[in-house]
């Protein structure tokens, strides 16, 4: 029979099985079935599409492309329905030459007919991807550095189980390669005769960025803080109180987490300065708590600028808002630290380097000093992740934002104050980056002409896909997808 219709004609199979869909199977390279591989910049995506059918089916074309969307729904609160936007920031197609397919296009019941692909993490996205308007000149590059995967607890594992990556069910970032047989017809548009995605995890590498300028009334960052120290509630003033820290360095996350991997960490300086009235003596330091603020800012409309806690709630009739989750990091006692007195001669002139010491241009004197002794202490407090959450590099996109605070907590005592310990309390910025120093390239996407872009991307080209070394097939890209109504997306969130 199957000798007959392919003497017939290709097409002679669609009369017999007018409803038959091949089956399609995705395979990567070097996947095991108990960790999700997470691929990172400049890293080869290999593995093999491999199509079936249990009826002889004709067919036009094996589309193979690896893409990549952002995905935002906002529910209306109290009101039915609610807000969604989706945007398709990346898609790479893989080229199939004809000598690939069969001759004729025919799928042939007992034959498993297989084609390779090779995709490359890309470094950035086309400046293109962000095309809307923007309040901020820096927000451009952020919006084209390569996402994260985001929201699928499936991908987020440790060997054994799913970890949480604290974003909210609203949100998602994912990537899947995606493979589909299309037929078309002599009159009409192409069929898609079959479907199949897999789902990967893509960590992209993020260098460090310059520390964040950060005024005294931010909304979010508290750099700096002065309070008054008092024996009692009812006493008078024993002195004033200035805390601040400067941004630590960046947690640095491995492109390739597992469970056994070591801990990440960095260590922040808590600056203290003890401005007394009198011969006051400083309080007594107590205990040091430090917490990490996980939040996620999402909106159906493009941010213009970078996003602020500023005017928004977690639920927002404007379609945009911001989820946060707070982690205990440590506890420390710090009861052993030790004042330094210092002692302000004006007839001595101190020279640069105690004037641009980082302790005193940090903490600086307090808004009440007028006197000429004060002391000034240092607290040195280590930062580690826990390794039973999922964590994704610091990164802005169009649509979904994700930024990290440290909160630093400090206590002390004074004599008469039994009832409530007083503590003063810190929010400084932190970065988490990802992959090696120095393999993002430090190139602006402002620097790419729509011609090269053109000339290098779009250009006609024939590459056979099993030559591992040829030409990587060219990205396209799907534009904003405007918000409109629909229903809430099926799917699970990270617990």
């Amino acid at each position: 029979m199957a000798a007959s219709l392919l003497t017939v004609g290709p097409r002679a199979a669609d009369v017999l099985y007018p409803f038959a869909s091949p089956q399609i199977k995705i395979e990567l390279a070097r996947e095991t079935s108990n960790v999700t591989r997470a691929y990172t910049t400049g890293d080869l995506i290999e593995g093999t599409v491999t199509i079936t059918a249990n009826h002889l089916i004709s067919f036009d074309q094996i589309d193979i492309q690896l893409e990549g969307s952002q995905t935002v729904f906002v529910e209306h609160g109290a009101m039915p329905g609610g807000t969604g936007a989706t945007q398709t920031f990346l898609r790479l197609r893989q080229p199939i030459e004809e000598s690939c397919y069969p001759m004729p296009r025919v799928i042939e019941p007992g034959h498993s007919y297989q084609f390779p692909f090779t995709f490359v993490v890309p470094q950035r996205l086309l400046p293109h991807i962000c095309s809307h308007s923007k309040s901020n000149v820096h927000i451009q590059r952020s919006h084209t550095l390569l996402l994260p995967s985001l929201g699928d607890p499936v991908l987020c594992r440790d060997g054994t189980s799913a970890l949480d990556d604290m974003s909210p069910d609203m949100t998602r970032v994912t990537y899947h390669i995606r493979a589909e047989v299309v037929q078309k017809p002599v009159v009409g548009p192409a069929k898609s005769l079959k479907l199949a995605k897999k789902k990967i995890r893509i960590v992209p590498a993020v260098e460090e960025e310059p520390p964040l300028t950060v005024p005294d009334c931010d909304p979010i960052y508290r750099m700096r803080r002065e309070k008054d120290v008092r024996r009692g509630t009812l006493r008078p003033r024993q002195g004033r109180l200035v805390a601040a820290a400067s941004q630590p360095k960046p947690l640095q996350l491995s492109s390739s987490p597992s469970k056994h991997s070591e801990s990440v960490s960095t260590a922040a300086t808590i600056h203290l300065r003890f401005d007394p009235v009198g011969n006051e003596e400083p309080p007594s330091l107590g205990t040091v708590w430090s917490k990490l603020r996980v939040a996620t800012y999402y909106s159906v409309h493009p941010w213009g600028d970078y996003p602020t806690i500023s005017g928004l709630s977690a639920v927002d009739m404007s379609g945009r808002g911001v989820y946060q989750e707070l982690l205990p990091l440590s506890t420390m006692c710090v009861a052993s630290a030790q004042w330094t007195k210092h002692g302000m001669d004006p007839l001595v002139r101190r020279d640069s380097f105690h004037s641009t010491s980082s302790a005193e241009s940090i903490t600086g004197p307090s808004a009440s000093f007028s006197g000429d002794v004060y002391y000034t202490a240092s607290l040195v407090v280590p930062v580690s992740l826990p390794t039973s959450r999922a964590f994704v590099p610091t990164f802005h996109s169009c649509l979904v934002s994700r930024i990290y605070i440290l909160e630093l907590c400090v206590s002390y005592h004074t004599p008469n104050m039994n009832l409530l310990t007083p503590t003063v309390t810190l929010k400084v910025p932190i970065q988490l980056t990802s992959g090696q120093s120095g393999i993002v390239s430090m190139t602006s996407s402002e620097d790419i002409t729509q011609e090269e872009v053109d000339a290098e991307f779009f250009s006609p080209r024939s590459v056979a896909p099993q030559l591992v070394d040829s030409a990587v097939a060219p990205p396209e890209y799907s534009d904003y997808t405007s918000p409109s109504l629909s229903a809430r997306p099926q799917e699970v969130r990270c617990s």
